[in-house]
């Protein structure tokens, strides 16, 4: 029996060096201070990695030109809580999430999140862009990877997209800390300021 647990101890601690000594050091995401507020739509990544999709999908089939979209960039926490956007608010403008997951170890991006994220956006028709490199968190200037902040941008027709909110959630809202009424109240701002756009 002590021989067993030996080699199950044995067995975590090298998984657990394994993971360590392989995972790529997450990048660092930094802005420039002399970058504009404004991003335009050629400067987005070309190809997107959706989540439950198995193959990529071309920018023109995600992002429309000449079209309105909202895009909201998140962590597992505050995706939990802007996917119920569309359900609680009546929406007039399409709406993209984006799973900034840039940070994690390539392991974990790897072999969890692809999972949590299918899950997390069951039931939903909200195409959810799976950020693995952070291609679109660099094109849109996010700067912070926590878990309970999201940012709103605004494509327009034009082909511009602004920044148009910044919002956090409760820690820990993907396990159901927010109760409906909490969830309402952290979106209404977004929509809100959405009805003037």
């Amino acid at each position: 029996m002590a021989n067993l647990l030996k080699i199950v101890f044995l067995g975590i601690v090298g998984f657990g060096l394994l993971v360590y000594f392989t995972a790529e050091k997450p990048k660092q995401i930094v802005a420039d201070d002399n970058v504009l507020n404004i991003v335009k739509y050629d400067s987005l990544p070309a190809k997107y990695e959706l989540v439950g999709k198995d193959n990529e999908i071309k920018k023109e089939s995600l992002f429309e030109k000449n079209k309105k979209y909202l895009i909201i960039v998140g962590n597992h926490d505050s995706l939990a809580v802007v996917k119920d956007l569309s359900k609680l608010y009546k929406l007039n403008i399409p709406y993209v999430m984006v799973a900034n997951i840039s940070a994690a170890p390539w392991f974990v991006k790897k072999m969890f999140i692809p999972g949590k994220l299918e899950e997390l956006n069951e039931g939903t028709n909200i195409p959810m862009i799976f950020d693995m490199d952070g291609n679109m968190a660099k094109a849109l200037n996010v700067t912070d990877n926590s878990k309970t902040k999201f940012f709103a941008y605004l494509l327009t027709e034009v082909g511009t997209v602004t920044k148009i909110y910044e919002g956090s959630v409760k820690e820990g809202a993907l396990d159901g800390t927010m109760s409906k009424e909490e969830i309402e109240n952290t979106l209404k701002p977004l929509y809100e300021l959405l009805q003037k756009q």
